[in-house]
């Protein structure tokens, strides 16, 4: 069976007809990929930074023919894919400068002390060591920074796994550029290319293929709660249970303060619109759920604004589709007004479209309260006074928002949005995810499926697991355990 790539700017085909996989052909990359795993774990910190630039190197390589595909099979804005490789090959040079110090080993010695209290103690240590072959899935929203190379494979990678990755069906082409890539690098730094494969097809089999075989050790995945509550069933379903480390999107509330309109209203509609349709409110981290107080010019102005508004076709015409008939159905329900920007028919083109009610019909009309991927939103007209309670009400976010002044008090709202999501953001608006050790991306359930982060230099250690070493002799000991410490890596002893 082959497929194709379909254009989202014309519904046209695009690329080469691709072989879909079947499960034998899974099973041997999984195969391949567990038998050359050592060669990863065993490099030297030195040697597995420069693994890891030397495949940004080649993305970067790839750029001119990346930005190209890449627009073709999304409708992505050149600037958008540009800003992808990039943040793709700083991912891999960011993971580069950790591996290179040693600090993610976490090595801690405790040598043997016949005084030690409560009991002598033998001699113990420990490391964090890779976990085996991951399997990762590329996401729809973002054809480089989360697809099969993208923040989830380069942390495995990092952490010294081989990665048999799932190329997302709507930009397959842009994954085989990226496996291309990753295997040259492999190649050039003299380790097997079967330490990275991807898997190309449309099937729904494929994802149990890959989740139930007994040599894949966790999983990472970032897209939709449907697909992750599958993966997270499908791992803890298995002989052997894994870990499934899924970040499966949010409605990222955002709370205004009357304060906050009172200082900047118009900046502030304009702002709310802007987040909620970049990237054709395709991202996960878009405001999907506005708690504002009532106030006539601030809707005014969003519905003004709006009305001049188009956005790019969505991902899929799938997405359209779904997103499109979420749409219809909010629209009929009671007391609720409808905005709509600019309608869009090229493609797998969509009408932005945005809400307004109130927390009572919110609360009646539970469709209202769930994640709809695309360019809408839904703003809840509400007390400033009542925004704790329903903070408190609220799932797991990745993220939360207030947008206040310096004369509001918010301390108590600031500490329940820390329960409810794994960051929260004053006076900014949550659309976009910076590379940095601070970030947190991820959340309670069900924005994510573990208490992880999928971005930044932390993310690694959501594929690797301590393991302690107890007498062992030097000679049979692994070389950052050793007394010696000939890689010069971080020891914390006794």
């Amino acid at each position: 069976m082959t497929f194709r790539a379909m254009k989202p700017m014309d519904g046209t085909p695009f690329g080469d007809e691709i072989a879909e996989h079947s499960q034998n052909d899974v099973t041997q990359m999984i195969q391949k990929a567990a038998s050359v795993a050592n060669e990863l774990a065993k490099l030297s910190p030195a040697d597995h930074a420069k693994l890891l630039r030397t495949i940004g190197v080649h993305i970067e390589s790839a750029r001119e023919q990346l930005v190209a595909t890449a627009c073709a099979e999304t409708a992505l804005a050149e600037g958008r894919i540009g800003g992808e490789i990039t943040r793709t090959t700083v991912q891999f040079n960011r993971f580069a400068e950790l591996v290179e110090t040693g600090e993610h080993l976490k090595v801690a010695i405790d040598k043997a002390n016949p005084d030690y209290s409560p009991a002598p103690r033998p001699d113990i240590r420990k490391l964090n060591q890779p976990l085996g072959v991951v399997a990762i899935f590329a996401a729809s929203n973002f054809p480089l920074a989360f697809s099969v190379a993208g923040g989830d494979a380069a942390s495995a990678i990092a952490a010294g796994n081989a990665v048999v990755a799932k190329a997302h069906p709507s930009h397959p082409n842009t994954c085989a550029i990226i496996e291309r890539c990753v295997k040259g690098a492999l190649k050039e730094c003299g380790i097997s290319e079967n330490a990275f494969s991807i898997v190309q097809g449309v099937s729904p089999q494929i994802t149990h293929w890959l989740a139930l075989d007994p040599l894949i050790q966790a999983i990472g995945f970032t897209g939709s709660e449907i697909v992750g509550r599958i993966l997270v069933d499908l791992a803890a379903s298995r002989e052997v249970p894994i870990p499934v480390f899924a970040e499966m999107g949010s409605l990222n509330p955002l709370f205004i303060t009357n304060s906050a309109i009172a200082e900047r209203s118009e900046a502030l509609a304009k702002g709310l619109v802007d987040s909620a349709l970049m990237g054709s409110g395709q991202f996960c981290t878009k405001p999907g759920l506005v708690f504002v107080p009532d106030d006539a010019q601030f809707m005014s102005t969003i519905k003004t604004y709006l009305a001049t508004l188009a956005v790019a076709p969505l991902l899929s015409k799938s997405i359209a589709d779904r997103f499109s008939s979420a749409i219809a159905e909010l629209a009929k329900i009671s007391g609720v007004e409808v905005l709509s920007g600019t309608a869009s028919s090229q493609g797998f083109g969509v009408t932005p479209t945005f809400f307004i009610t109130d927390w009572k019909t919110a609360q009646a009309n539970p469709h209202l309260l769930e994640e709809h991927f695309g360019p809408t939103t839904v703003i809840i007209k509400s007390a400033q006074d009542n925004f704790g309670a329903i903070a408190q009400s609220l799932g797991g976010q990745l993220t939360s928002t207030i947008q206040g002044t310096d004369s509001d008090s918010v301390a108590e709202l600031i500490a329940i949005l820390s329960q409810k999501s794994g960051r929260v953001i004053w006076n900014g608006f949550p659309t976009g995810v910076a590379v940095t050790a601070a970030m947190t991306h991820g959340g309670p359930w069900p924005s994510s499926s573990t208490h992880t982060t999928s971005v930044g230099v932390d993310a690694i250690y959501r594929f690797m697991r301590p393991v302690s070493y107890q007498g062992l002799p030097q000679s049979a000991l692994p070389v950052a355990l050793q007394d010696a410490n000939p890689w010069k890596v971080p020891q914390q002893i006794n």
